[in-house]
């Protein structure tokens, strides 16, 4: 076993008192998280350290740039690729009946960054003419560049939108927007409009600045405000 891992599993185990026992043995007959929190693979960004949660509190979805691809993503097929993120969102929500989905991005996010690069890429092929620069790689896409691809769209409106903003605001920009596609996507799952419809299934946003290790909320009008400043 690794050395980093090992020392880890002894921290844990060194301070696993009886409260802790006791509660892996009630998680040992089953999970009842209150929350499915889709989150960014980052790891610098963990929805139980930032929320505080202990173990069966929060469901969690972590993958590049905490991405929901559309319902379209795999039409009839149940072994269409992308399948693995709407399977977990089907399972907490129809299984474990979770009262709330939370997707959290985050700033300096390597797969926002990555999409926004090719937004910025394509528009300067359009203005000046498409060219193949000297020693650019023509082979196929990577798995990176054809997950984050599903930000294509809100990564093209970005920059042309704001033409005057700088990288880092483009970048955070990018960052939010993201946010709110997914939570507009995940509404299109048959699933999740039942459960809002029957049970009050509750969906939110939010964004975390690294730097600050502060959590902003998204509100209704999609805006993002910091939770501390709400109080």
């Amino acid at each position: 076993m690794p050395d980093e891992l090992a020392d880890g599993y002894n921290r844990f185990v060194s301070k696993r008192a009886e409260e802790q026992q006791n509660l892996y043995r009630e998680l040992g007959q089953g999970q009842a998280p209150h929350t499915l929190v889709i989150s960014c693979a980052d790891s610098r960004v963990d929805p139980a350290t930032i929320f505080g949660a202990g173990p069966g509190e929060l469901f969690v979805i972590r993958n590049v740039a905490n991405i929901v691809p559309p319902p379209s993503a795999y039409g009839d097929d149940p072994k269409a690729p992308l399948a693995g993120t709407a399977a977990a969102l089907e399972f907490a929500v129809d299984h474990l009946r979770v009262s709330r989905i939370v997707v959290m991005g985050h700033a300096k996010c390597g797969g926002v960054a990555a999409a926004l690069g090719q937004a910025q890429k394509e528009k300067a092929e359009r203005d000046t003419g498409p060219g193949q620069a000297a020693g650019e790689d023509q082979s196929s896409p990577s798995y990176i560049s054809r997950w984050v691809g599903l930000m294509a769209e809100d990564g093209t409106e970005t920059v042309i939108n704001n033409p005057a903003m700088d990288q880092d605001g483009l970048q955070q920009c990018l960052e939010h927007q993201n946010v709110r596609s997914s939570l507009e996507r995940i509404q299109g799952f048959p699933f999740i409009r039942k459960a809002m419809d029957e049970r009050g299934l509750t969906l939110h946003g939010a964004w975390f600045s690294i730097a600050a290790a502060e959590l902003f909320w998204m509100q209704d009008n999609g805006e993002f405000l910091s939770v501390e400043d709400q109080g």
